[in-house]
């Protein structure tokens, strides 16, 4: 039996058999997928494992699901049924889920502005409170994005482990230009395994109120994104939210099996922007970093309230915070304290931006590709 509900305008929820469809504001289709027949489960690694409840002692953990409003699909109005999370229909022109590239050679081409710790930890998660922008995107196999990367291993030895969280624009991926919340993983340093959203099996979602991949509102202009791990079963958990940084939603967890590095714990922690150069016609790209202004704007994207978790197993404020860009011509950052920065561009900065800061970036990225 098909039944027609009407939700609120321009949104129509469709319901067949025990299958829902939600059709976004903004174009999206999104499908209630049962969450035992979600992706994830289809990993090899995952065959015997049993869906995990949100720990009750998941920091920040919010209590009202109903407060939702950061995503463009949560204008409707309405969620996915219990038992179902939100899986957006592909429509991307790229797979991003493979590449045969080893190594350092997946990120040719890749311009960064991050900021980093000038220390060695075990690092068991991370907390950040970032601006969203809608940068301008030169070519349809570029992106622009804001984001945080938990990273073991290396490229030398091929079993660098990430875990990486954050807005993106990517009209090669989602066939728009709109920001939109994303998530990706490897653990074989970006070779085979290339794992951007649930487009691969891996990562488990619990949430039926966010929508990987889904549209970042205008209305929210930052979210706040916390990665941890459990202490007791050692899964990496993501949560999300928007208005406070002290609410968030889990939306779901990697599980410790799907890694070797990131098994026990990060090595490295890093925040910032990332856009794609294609070089198209010779040229360096157009494309915009963070919200497109350099960080002696008001308007800058931004990085704020940085927080770690270390062996004492609580979030605490970062210290020792460095920064530093590869194309400082382009795109610049500026630290503004030991937890937060800003960044962007793609201004020409000129020389006189090649700050200490910065040499000591390229010294940092060098060693982290060769190792």
């Amino acid at each position: 039996m098909v039944t027609l509900c009407f939700c609120l305008a321009l949104t129509l929820c469709v319901t067949v058999g025990f299958s829902t469809t939600i059709q976004s504001p903004d174009g999206d289709i999104v499908d209630c997928t049962d969450i035992l027949a979600q992706p994830a489960f289809r990993h090899p690694l995952l065959k015997d494992h049993k869906l995990q409840e949100t720990p009750k002692n998941l920091p920040n953990l919010a209590k009202d699901r109903d407060e939702l409003t950061w995503q463009t699909w949560h204008r409707s109005g309405s969620t996915c049924p219990e038992g179902t999370i939100p899986i957006r229909r592909e429509v991307g022109h790229e797979n991003g889920t493979t590449n045969s590239r080893a190594g350092a050679e997946v990120t040719q081409g890749h311009e960064y502005a991050i900021g980093y710790l000038n220390s060695t930890m075990q690092i068991y998660g991370t907390k950040v409170t970032m601006s969203v922008g809608h940068p301008k995107v030169d070519q349809v196999r570029e992106f622009s994005l804001g984001q945080l990367w938990l990273v073991a291993g290396s490229y030398k030895k091929g079993d660098l482990n990430s875990i990486e969280a954050g807005w993106q624009v990517f009209p090669g991926l989602y066939s728009d230009f709109q920001p939109r919340f994303f998530i990706f993983w490897t653990r074989d340093a970006y070779t085979r395994y290339r794992c951007y959203n649930l487009q691969c099996a891996g990562f488990v979602q619990t949430s039926g109120t966010v929508l990987i991949e889904g549209a970042i509102s205008l209305m929210s202009p930052q979210i706040t994104i916390q990665i941890w791990k459990d202490p007791h079963l050692g899964h990496w958990w993501l949560s999300i939210g928007s208005a406070n940084d002290t609410v968030l939603t889990p939306v779901g967890y990697w599980p410790t099996e799907i890694f070797t590095c990131l098994s026990d714990y990060a090595e490295r922690v890093q925040w910032g922007g990332e856009i794609v150069n294609t070089n198209f016609s010779g040229r360096h790209t157009t494309t915009q970093m963070g919200s497109g202004y350099l960080p002696s704007s008001a308007k800058a994207a931004y990085m704020r309230d940085l927080e770690i978790v270390t062996n004492n197993r609580d979030f605490q404020p970062t210290d020792d915070l460095i920064v530093g860009t590869t194309n400082p011509a382009y795109y610049d950052i500026k630290k503004s304290s030991n937890t937060s920065f800003s960044y962007g561009g793609p201004m020409h900065a000129g020389a006189v931006h090649i700050i200490i800061d910065s040499i000591v970036f390229y010294f940092c990225i060098s060693l982290f590709l060769l190792f």
